[in-house]
């Protein structure tokens, strides 16, 4: 972190990261075992994706913010597969870690040498 950021945490709020002309609360705990006090990650990239998109619908929609959108969209994705993972391990709402299946531990027939 820069030395412009501040983090603190707040009980019952979140954890509260402040930079200059930023504010952001994020989630403190599990909801179910403290209720929500605070955004996700993915809160987060979803308006920055709100205000990319605005930009995209007058006069500075332009290539660079549809790369911007692209790799947006690509992490909030990403973050999504990581929850349903964690759900489908039942580890979600915990401090278990989830295991990350590899391609080839999916297929059969996988050999190192490709044959």
């Amino acid at each position: 972190m820069s030395d412009n950021t501040k983090v603190q945490t707040v009980k019952p709020a979140g954890e509260v990261v402040e930079k200059p002309f930023l504010r952001v609360v994020f989630q403190s705990g599990f909801p179910k075992q403290v209720g929500i006090n605070g955004c996700r990650v993915e809160d987060v990239i979803s308006l920055a994706m709100e205000r990319i998109e605005r930009y995209q619908d007058g006069p500075l929609a332009c290539q660079e913010n549809e790369e911007a959108l692209a790799g947006l969209r690509a992490a909030h994705e990403a973050l999504l597969a990581r929850v349903r993972r964690r759900e489908e391990q039942g580890v979600l709402n915990t401090m278990g870690q989830h295991v990350v299946i590899r391609t080839e531990d999916r297929i059969d027939d996988f050999s190192a040498t490709g044959s």
